[in-house]
C-alpha cells in the first residue's frame, strides 16, 4: 500500500469434491518463509526471541497500555480498517479474520485457518478460493458467526462511503476481478455500490460471485490470487459483519466483535482513553494461542498529542507506564535521551517500508535518463538527513527486507549509495542531454525539505537542472491525489517522493502494484503506479508469476520483473525503515514481527505481575 499503512499519518488501502492445495503455502500452517527462495533478512537486534519479557513464561492479567498519536486510527469499522496501526492494533483483540498469521519472529510466521476451518481450497489454481466456518463462532450478543455474515462483510468493502477513502473494494477486488460466473461480462467493480445502496441486480450478481452454501464461502475471481489466503489475514476485507448492527457512516468508531476483547462502551474515541476487555462469547478452543495469546485481562488506548511525549513517558517508565508500549517510534529528537541502561526496553527492527521515487515515465521517457537519475542519487545522504542510521539503510529494491523473497535488485546493488555523479554523467552523455530538467515533489514537511536538499544536491552534481515541487500538506487534492493522476493535476512533475509496504507480507503485495502496466484509458494510477510505468517483459514477468503454482517460480519470476524494472530506471530506491521502539519494565512477550507489519504484536503481549 501507500505509505499510509502504518505510517505516523496517512500519506495516502458444497466445495468441489476433487479441490487441491495451491503450491504457493496455503495448506494450514505453511510458513511464509517457503514462498522465498533466499529467505528474509532483518535489521533486528534481537535475537529472535521476543524482548524485553521480565518472566519465563507468558502470564494472564493485568492492564496492557497502547500509547499513541493521536489521530493515527481512522476508523474502527473493518470495511474502513486500513492503516497498519489499526490492523495491528485490532486483529489480535476484537476482530477474527478468515484466515491469521501466527505470531513468529522474521518470516516463520504461517498462515492458519482463523474462522475457518483452515487457509482454504481452490480447484483451479487461485481463480476460485472456498473457506467453511468453524463450528462455535459466536459474536459479542451471542449470535452465531454464519457464511451470510462473511458474504455481508465482503459486500461493504464496495460502499465508497464506508470504506473511507482506503479503496480496498475497488483495487484489489477489482484487480482480481470478482466476478459472477453466470454473468462473466457484469462488471462489479463499476455496477455495484455495496448493500446500502446497490441494486438488486448487482446484489444479486455479488451473491453469486461470493457464494454461501452452508457454512462454506466461495469466492469467484477472473484472474488467478495465488497468494489470496495472506490477503484475507492481513486486511478486513474478507471479515464478517453482523448486518442487524450496520449503522452506516454512522457506525465508523464502533466495534461489534468477535475476538477475545470488546470495546467498554459505545464507540471508539481516538483522542481520549479506550478500554478493550475481554468477550464473554469468545471460546479460545476455536482459536490458537499462535495467534491470540489474550493475555492481559484489560488493553487501555491512551491517546497523546505527539511521539516525544510517548518516549518521554516510557523512559520514565513509572506507574501504569511501566506496562505499556507504543507502535510510534522514538522521534529523532529523542535518540540522545536513550542510554545505555535502557538497552533491554529499546528494540530497533526493519520494517515493511521502503521509500523510493516514483519517476513520471510520460515525461522522462528515455532509460538512460532515468538510470542516471538512480545513479546519480545519493542514498546515505538521504537517510542521514531523514533520521539516520536508527531511522533506516539505504536499499536498491522497491521490496522490503521483512518480505519473504526479498533480494538486492541486480540491477542497482552495486550503485554507489552515497551517489556516483559521474557514471551518471556519462549516460546522459549517451542519451544526448546532458542537463536534462527535472521537477522533484514531495509532501512539504521539514524532513523532507532536508532530503529533498540531498537529492538535488546530488543530482546537480551529474548535470540534471532541478526545481523543488513541495506539495503543501493540506493540499488539495491531497499529495497523493495529484501525483496518482495521470496529468499530475497539471503540474510539472517528473520525480515524485513514495514509499510503500505490502499490505500481506509476500512478493504478490509489492512487485504487481508499483510496477505492472496501467489499463489504457487510465487516467490516475491503478495499484501504486503513479508513474504510468510501462514494460511489456516486467509485465511478462508478472504473468508468469501469476500463473506459476510452485511458489519458487512465483518468487522468481517476481524477483526478474523487479530487476528488469531496475535495469530500465522505473524507480528509484533510497531506503528500508526500520522501527525503533521502547516499552514499559513490565512489558512480556515484546515482539514486532511480520504478521503485524513490525508492529509490537499484541497477539504475545503480556504484563508481567
Amino acid at each position: 500500500m501507500a505509505s499510509s499503512r502504518g505510517k505516523t499519518t496517512k500519506e495516502r488501502r458444497g466445495v468441489h469434491a476433487m479441490n487441491k492445495k495451491l503450491l504457493v503455502g496455503v495448506a494450514a500452517g505453511v510458513s511464509v518463509a517457503a514462498l522465498t527462495l533466499t529467505g528474509c533478512s532483518s535489521t533486528a537486534s534481537s535475537t529472535g526471541a521476543p524482548s524485553g519479557s521480565p518472566a519465563a513464561e507468558p502470564v494472564k492479567g493485568g492492564n496492557l497500555t497502547w500509547i499513541d498519536v493521536t489521530g493515527q486510527f481512522e476508523a474502527t469499522d473493518p470495511a474502513a480498517i486500513y492503516l497498519g496501526e489499526e490492523l495491528a492494533g485490532l486483529r489480535r483483540t476484537v476482530y477474527r479474520g478468515l484466515t491469521a498469521l501466527t505470531v513468529a519472529d522474521d518470516a516463520n510466521t504461517k498462515v492458519v485457518g482463523d474462522l475457518a476451518t483452515d487457509t482454504g481450497t481452490t480447484p483451479d489454481e487461485g481463480k476460485t478460493w472456498s473457506f467453511t466456518l468453524k463450528d462455535g463462532l459466536k459474536w459479542q450478543d451471542g449470535a452465531e458467526i454464519t457464511c451470510a455474515d462473511l458474504q455481508y462483510g465482503l459486500s461493504r468493502s464496495y460502499d465508497a462511503s464506508l470504506v473511507a477513502g482506503t479503496g480496498v473494494g475497488t483495487t484489489y477486488l477489482a484487480q482480481y476481478d470478482l466476478y459472477d460466473p453466470a454473468a462473466p461480462d457484469y462488471d462489479l467493480s463499476s455496477e455495484y455500490t455495496g448493500p446500502l445502496s446497490g441494486s438488486a441486480e448487482a446484489q444479486a450478481h455479488f451473491e453469486a460471485a461470493a457464494s454461501c452454501e452452508g457454512s462454506t464461502i466461495t469466492y469467484h475471481f477472473k484472474n488467478a490470487w495465488p497468494d489470496f489466503p495472506y490477503a484475507a489475514a492481513s486486511l478486513f476485507t474478507t471479515d464478517p459483519y453482523q448486518e442487524s448492527a450496520e449503522k452506516g457512516t454512522a457506525g465508523l468508531w464502533t466495534v461489534n466483535a468477535n475476538g477475545p476483547y470488546k470495546l467498554q462502551g459505545d464507540t471508539f474515541d481516538p483522542s481520549a482513553t479506550d478500554v478493550l476487555v475481554r468477550n464473554d462469547q469468545y471460546d479460545p478452543a476455536t482459536d490458537s494461542t499462535d495467534v491470540r495469546g489474550a493475555y492481559p485481562d484489560t488493553i487501555t488506548f491512551d491517546w497523546v498529542a505527539d511521539p516525544e511525549t510517548i518516549t518521554a513517558r516510557l523512559i520514565a517508565d513509572s506507574g501504569d507506564d511501566a506496562a505499556a508500549f507504543s507502535p510510534i517510534s522514538i522521534p529523532s529528537s529523542k535518540y540522545s535521551e536513550i542510554s545505555s541502561d535502557l538497552s533491554g526496553r529499546v528494540e530497533k527492527t526493519t520494517s515493511p517500508y521502503t521509500r523510493f521515487l516514483g519517476i513520471n515515465s510520460l515525461t522522462l521517457t528515455d532509460p538512460k535518463v532515468r538510470r542516471a537519475l538512480v545513479l546519480a542519487t545519493d542514498k546515505t545522504g538521504f537517510v542521514q538527513a531523514a533520521g539516520g542510521d536508527n531511522w533506516g539503510t539505504p536499499t536498491s529494491t522497491i521490496v522490503s527486507q521483512s518480505i519473504a523473497g526479498f533480494v538486492e535488485n541486480p540491477s542497482t546493488k552495486d550503485d554507489d549509495p552515497a551517489g556516483d555523479p559521474e557514471a551518471a554523467k556519462k549516460l546522459l552523455a549517451e542519451a544526448g542531454q546532458p542537463n536534462p530538467e527535472i521537477s522533484y515533489a514531495f509532501s512539504d514537511t521539514p524532513t523532507n525539505e532536508k532530503t529533498a536538499a540531498v537529492l538535488q544536491a546530488g543530482w546537480q552534481k551529474a548535470g540534471f537542472k532541478v526545481t523543488l515541487a513541495p506539495i503543501p500538506t493540506d493540499a488539495k487534492p491531497s499529495y497523493y491525489g495529484q501525483i496518482s493522476a495521470k496529468d499530475k493535476n497539471g503540474q510539472k512533475i517528473d520525480v515524485y517522493y513514495s514509499g510503500w509496504a505490502s499490505d500481506w507480507p509476500t512478493l504478490f503485495g509489492v512487485v504487481p502494484p508499483i510496477l505492472q502496466s496501467n489499463p489504457a484509458d487510465a487516467t490516475a494510477g491503478v495499484g501504486f503506479n503513479y508513474g504510468f510505468y510501462s514494460n511489456p517483459d516486467v509485465d511478462a514477468a508478472i504473468a508468469d508469476a501469476t500463473a506459476a503454482t510452485d511458489p519458487a517460480k512465483q518468487v522468481a519470476a517476481l524477483q526478474k520483473a523487479d530487476e528488469l524494472a531496475g535495469a530500465d530506471g522505473a524507480y528509484v530506491p533510497l531506503a528500508n525503515q526500520n522501527n525503533y521502539y521502547i516499552h514499559g519494565s513490565k512489558i512480556g512477550g515484546f515482539l514486532p514481527d511480520i504478521a503485524s507489519s513490525y508492529y509490537p504484536d499484541l497477539g504475545g503481549l503480556y504484563v508481567a505481575q
